[in-house]
């Protein structure tokens, strides 16, 4: 808590530091240069901003996820409740941090807080609606804790569109296998074969790269529970 102490501080300066920035800026701005250049110091500012609180979620997740794999590696999901407010800050200064929606969402499961699971899986995809990782975790969630089967279904097809984005092919590689049940127990054997054929690519694509897959939990967002 301190560690999150400290980086809430940080961005509380550095938030200051761009407001009282840009109240400099307009200071300097003189009248005749009207609307359009005090627009220009706006949005100047708000880069700036978006580009700090970034940085400081970057920073936070950093430091959590290595305690997460490492030390806690072998602690279930559910007891490593210690993350969930640095979660809930990474998310708010960073609604594309991907891996915090879902480590939060099954943290949350585990702990039998399912409404609030299934909120944060939902909000994740708002956020990022092309986000192969997301989808497939609410796709899961759906299956486990929501609307049942049909729901599941409904989702997992969207994770096979072309616009789906992934980190890599191995992450790609991890949550395919989960699509494929998902179809396989909805009958749908004709989405079931599409997910097997492309994983099928995947393994002559990504080869050796493969056998490091288990020790990789990066790549997939949601630890072995």
């Amino acid at each position: 808590m301190r560690d999150v102490q400290r980086y809430i501080g940080v961005v509380v300066v550095c938030l200051a530091l761009v407001f009282g920035g840009q109240a400099m800026a307009d200071t300097l701005v003189p009248e005749a240069s009207g609307a359009e250049t005090n627009e220009a110091v706006g949005r100047a500012a708000s880069s700036y901003l978006t580009g700090i609180k970034t940085y400081a979620a970057a920073a936070l997740w950093n430091r959590i996820d290595p305690v997460m794999h490492g030390y806690y590696g072998s602690t279930p999901i559910g007891e490593q409740r210690y993350m969930l407010s640095t979660i809930s800050l990474v998310i708010a200064l960073d609604p594309h941090q991907e891996q915090a929606y879902s480590v939060g969402s099954w943290i949350l499961a585990d702990n039998g807080r399912v409404e609030e699971a299934l909120v944060m899986a939902e909000r994740g995809v708002e956020a990022n609606p092309h986000a192969g990782l997301l989808l497939s975790n609410l796709a899961q969630m759906e299956y486990l804790y929501g609307e049942g089967l049909d729901a599941a279904v409904v989702i997992a097809e969207r994770v096979l569109n072309d616009d789906i984005e992934w980190l890599d092919g191995i992450q790609q590689h991890q949550w395919y296998p989960l699509l494929g049940d998902i179809f396989r127990q909805a009958d749908r054997d004709d989405l079931d074969a599409l997910v097997q054929d492309r994983l099928e690519r995947l393994d002559e694509e990504l080869g050796d790269e493969l056998s490091h897959e288990d020790h990789d939990h990066d790549h997939d967002g949601v630890p072995d529970h």
